[in-house]
C-alpha cells in the first residue's frame, strides 16, 4: 500500500525480523524501529593490614612494597599485554596437570614465566570480575556486583593510569556483557566492543552478541601493528569457552564429546597466533604478558552448571601466568594463594607507575622473587546473583589459611588442604572456628567496602540489553537490592539450585529456538514458586517474543505483585499494552516510568511511538530527542526521528536524522533507504538515485531501495530505467503497488 506520495515504508525481513519494525498503520514516511523485549587510606601496606586484622603472623613481611627486587628491564617503557579468557578453569590446562588434551601454546607462556597454582578471583561473573581485575578493587569497593552495573566514578583504572604516563592503550572484548556502556573503557584510546548487531535488538542471530576468538584478534593485531614501537597496554579478551560450548571445526568433531575442552583448544590455537605476532613485531621478549580467567567453570560439581551461582573453587580458581620481559624468572611455579585483585598493583608496579592508593590488592612482584615464599593472602569472594535475581540470600567467602568460610543460611566450612572439592563441610564440629571466620569476613567487607549505593544499573535495563544478556545465558532481572551479609530469612540458594537449573535449562531453550518447551519448563517453576517474580517475568518475555500480548500483560502484572520495583517489568508491561493496541495504557505506564526514572531511555523512546502511533508527530519529536540526549548512540532513534520529521513536512531534519544513524552504522540500510525517500521530498533527486544504489550494492535484495530508485529516476525524466526498478521491487515484494508507466 502506497501513500499519496506514492511512497511507503521500508520493511525488514521475514517475520521474525519484521518484529522489530513498528508497523504505525498511518505512519508511511519512514521505517521506524523499536527496540525488544572515594578512596580508602592507605597507612600500611594491605597485606600486612589484613594479616594483622585476622590475627596472623607478620613476621617475614615486612619487605618494602614500593621497593622490592623485580624483573624489571634496564631503560624504556615496557609493553604490557593483559589476556583474559572468560569462563576458563586452571585445571582444563595442560600446565596445570591436565592430561586429557593439549594446550601447548598457553603452556608455552608457562614456561617462559611464573605460574601461580592457587590464583582465585572476587566472584564468578564475568563484569564484576574484570572490574576487579582493572581495578585491582573489590566488588563492594567499585560497586559492579552482577551481571550488569555502571563502574563507580573516580575509581581509577589501570588503562588510566597507563595513559596518564604515556601509553598507547587497546582493549579488544570478544562479548556484549563487556560493553563499554558498563565504564570499563575508562583510559583505553580504542575499546573494540562491536559486534554485528545493527539490526537491533530482536534478532534472531544471538550469536552476534560473542565473537569467536579469530574475530576478536583481527581488530586486536591490527591495533597492535599500528602501535608496536610505541609504549603500549594491551588488553584482550577471549570468551570462547563460555556456554554454549559450539568449538569451530575441526573441533567440534575432535572434541565431540568434550566441548568445553573442544572451546578451550581453539582458545589455545587463536593465541598462538597472537605470541607468534607478538614475537614478530619483536614485542614478545620485551613485554609483560598477563594471563588469568576472571572465573572458572562449575560442570556438575555442587550440582551447579556453569557460574555465578556459587563460590566453590570450580568458579572462582583460575589459571594465573605471568611472563616477564627477557623471560626472567622463567619456569617458576608458585603455590601462593593470590587473587584477582593483586593484578593491576603488580603490573603498575613492574613498569614503575605509581599505583593510585585506592587499590586494595598487593603486588606479587616481590612473591615472584622469593622474598614472600610462604605468604598466602587472604581469598575473598561473594556473589549476589541469588541474591538480585531471585531473592535468595547472597552468598560470601573467605578464606586466610587452609579453611574456607562461606556465609550462608545454613553456613560452611571447608579444610580446602584435605577436602580440595569443598565436599565435606565441618562446621558443626569447628563453631568456634566458623565464627571467629565470620568475624573475620564482616570485618574485611567493613574495611574495603566504599560508602555509596550500589549500582542501580540493573533498574535501568532496556529491553535491548535484557535480550542480549538472555542470549548469553544471563538473567537480567533484578528482584532487591543487595545487601552485606547473608540473611537467614531468605532460601540458602543449597536447597533452590534444582529451581536454578530449571531456570537456566528455560532460558538456554529459549535461546536455541525452542520457545514452547522454554514456556513449558518456566510454567513448571512457577507452579512450585509462585511468588517468585523472575519466573513470571520470563514468561511474560517469551509470551511477548510471539506476540501473544494479553498473556505477556498477565505476567509483568505478576512479576509487579511480587516486586513493584521492577522498572524493566514495568517498562515491558508498558511495551505489551502498546503492541495490542492500548495505546492510552500504554502511554500513562511509559510516563510512570519516567516518573520513577527521568533518564529511562526506552521508555522516552517508546513514547515517541506511542505519540506517534496517534499521529502526535510533534510529540513524537520531542520525546524521541530526550531519548537520544540520553543514548546519542542508538541509531534506530535516529532513524525513528528522521520518520517523524518527514511526516512533519521537514524533509532537511529528516536528512539530517537520517544521515546520524548512518554515521553510527554505514551498513544500516533502513536509515539508508529512509534518506532516499526524504531526498525525494526535497527535490534531491539525484542523491536519491546516489543513496538506493548504495543500498542495493550492499543488498540488491531490498526492495524500497529498487522502489524508491524508481520514483527518483521518475522524477528526472529516465521512464526506462524507473522501469526497470519498479518491476525488480515487484519482483522483491509483490505486495507493491508500482506505477505503470507506458
Amino acid at each position: 500500500m502506497t501513500n499519496k506520495r506514492g511512497t511507503r515504508p521500508e520493511e525488514m525481513g521475514a517475520a521474525r525480523q519484521t518484529a522489530r519494525v513498528d508497523r504505525t498503520g498511518d505512519i508511511p514516511a519512514g521505517a521506524l524501529v523499536r527496540l525488544s523485549p572515594a578512596g580508602l587510606p592507605r597507612p600500611l601496606p594491605r597485606y600486612l593490614r589484613d594479616l594483622i586484622l585476622l590475627g596472623l603472623p607478620a613476621i617475614l613481611l615486612c619487605a618494602d612494597r614500593t621497593t622490592p627486587q623485580s624483573p624489571r628491564l634496564p631503560s624504556g617503557k615496557t609493553p604490557v599485554v593483559l589476556v583474559t579468557i572468560d569462563t576458563l578453569r586452571a585445571d582444563r590446562l595442560s600446565c596445570y596437570g591436565y592430561t586429557k588434551s593439549k594446550t601447548a601454546n598457553i603452556d608455552s607462556l608457562a614456561q617462559d614465566g611464573v605460574l601461580f597454582e592457587n590464583a582465585f578471583v572476587q566472584t564468578p561473573i564475568t563484569l564484576p570480575s574484570h572490574a576487579s581485575i582493572l581495578t585491582g578493587t573489590y566488588p563492594m569497593y567499585h560497586k559492579v556486583q552482577d551481571v550488569v552495573g555502571r563502574l563507580r566514578e573516580g575509581v581509577p583504572t589501570l588503562a588510566e593510569a597507563f595513559k596518564q604516563n604515556g601509553y598507547a592503550t587497546g582493549a579488544f572484548v570478544g562479548s556484549t556483557v563487556l560493553s563499554s556502556r558498563w565504564g570499563l573503557n575508562r583510559g583505553f584510546d580504542v575499546y573494540d566492543d562491536r559486534f554485528d548487531v545493527r539490526e537491533g535488538l530482536r534478532q534472531a542471530d544471538f550469536d552476534r552478541l560473542e565473537r569467536r576468538a579469530d574475530d576478536v584478534l583481527t581488530p586486536a593485531l591490527a591495533w597492535l601493528e599500528a602501535n608496536a614501537k610505541s609504549s603500549l597496554f594491551m588488553w584482550l579478551h577471549l570468551f570462547d569457552p563460555h556456554d554454549p560450548y559450539t568449538p569451530p571445526p575441526p573441533f567440534a568433531d575432535e572434541y565431540k564429546d568434550r566441548p568445553y575442552d573442544g572451546e578451550i583448544a581453539y582458545v589455545d590455537v587463536t593465541l598462538g597466533k597472537f605470541f607468534a605476532r607478538l614475537k614478530s613485531l619483536g614485542l614478545y621478549d620485551r613485554s609483560l604478558i598477563v594471563f588469568l580467567s576472571d572465573h572458572g567453570e562449575s560442570l556438575g560439581e555442587h550440582r551447579e552448571m556453569h557460574h555465578g551461582y556459587f563460590i566453590y573453587d570450580a568458579t572462582i580458581r583460575v589459571p594465573l601466568i605471568l611472563k616477564f620481559p627477557a623471560a626472567r624468572l622463567r619456569g617458576t611455579r608458585l603455590r601462593n594463594r593470590v587473587r584477582s585483585v593483586d593484578i593491576a598493583p603488580t603490573i603498575l608496579q613492574q613498569v614503575n607507575i605509581p599505583v593510585p592508593v585506592s587499590m586494595q590488592g598487593e603486588s606479587l612482584l616481590a612473591m615472584t622473587t622469593g622474598k614472600r615464599a610462604s605468604l598466602d593472602l587472604p581469598v575473598y569472594s561473594e556473589t549476589y546473583y541469588p541474591k538480585v535475581h531471585f531473592n535468595w540470600s547472597p552468598l560470601f567467602g573467605f578464606q586466610p589459611s587452609q579453611f574456607k568460610y562461606i556465609d550462608a543460611p545454613e553456613n560452611e566450612l571447608y579444610d580446602t588442604q584435605n577436602d580440595a572439592g569443598e565436599l565435606n563441610n565441618i562446621v558443626e564440629s569447628n563453631r568456634a572456628l566458623a565464627a571467629r571466620l565470620k568475624s573475620d569476613l564482616l570485618a574485611f567487607r567493613g574495611r574495603y567496602t566504599a560508602a555509596g549505593a550500589s549500582s542501580d544499573a540493573a533498574r535501568q535495563l532496556d529491553p535491548e540489553t535484557v535480550s542480549r544478556l538472555k542470549s548469553l545465558g544471563y538473567v537480567a532481572f533484578t528482584t532487591s537490592s543487595a545487601k552485606s551479609e547473608a540473611d537467614a530469612s531468605l532460601p540458602d540458594p543449597k536447597q533452590k539450585v534444582r529451581v536454578y537449573n530449571l531456570l537456566n535449562r528455560g532460558i538456554s531453550l529459549s535461546r536455541r529456538g525452542f520457545p514452547e518447551r522454554a514456556i513449558e519448563v518456566f510454567t513448571q517453576v512457577a507452579k512450585t514458586e509462585p511468588s517468585m517474580p523472575i519466573v513470571h517475568f520470563l514468561l511474560g518475555t517469551e509470551y511477548f517474543e510471539r506476540r501473544w500480548f494479553l498473556k505477556a500483560m498477565e505476567e509483568f502484572k505478576e512479576t509487579l505483585k511480587y516486586n513493584p520495583d521492577s522498572n524493566v517489568a514495568m517498562f515491558n508491561l508498558a511495551r505489551s499494552y502498546l503492541e495490542s493496541g492500548q495505546t492510552e495504557n500504554a502511554e500513562s505506564g511509559f510516563r510512570h516510568l519516567i516518573e520513577r526514572e527521568p533518564g529511562h531511555f526506552g521508555a522516552h523512546h517508546h513514547l515517541a511511538l506511542v505519540h506517534a502511533r496517534r499521529s502526535r508527530y510533534r510529540e513524537a519529536v520531542e520525546e524521541e530527542l530526550k531519548a537520544i540526549r540520553i543514548r546519542p548512540d542508538y541509531l534506530e532513534a535516529h532513524n525513528n526521528l528522521g520518520s517523524y520529521y518527514l511526516h512533519l513536512e521537514q524533509p532537511a531534519e529528516a536528512i539530517e536524522a537520517y544521515e546520524r544513524a548512518i554515521a553510527l552504522n554505514a551498513d544500516f540500510h533502513t536509515a539508508r533507504i529512509n534518506l532516499a525517500l526524504a531526498n525525494i521530498r526535497r527535490g534531491s533527486y539525484d542523491e536519491a538515485i546516489r543513496q538506493a544504489r548504495e543500498v542495493i550494492q550492499r543488498d540488491p535484495r531490498r526492495s524500497m531501495a529498487h522502489f524508491y530508485l524508481g520514483q527518483a529516476l521518475l522524477a528526472k525524466g529516465s521512464r526506462q530505467e524507473a522501469r526497470e526498478a519498479f518491476q525488480k521491487a515487484r519482483e522483491l515484494d509483490p505486495r507493491l503497488d508500482v506505477p505503470a508507466i507506458p
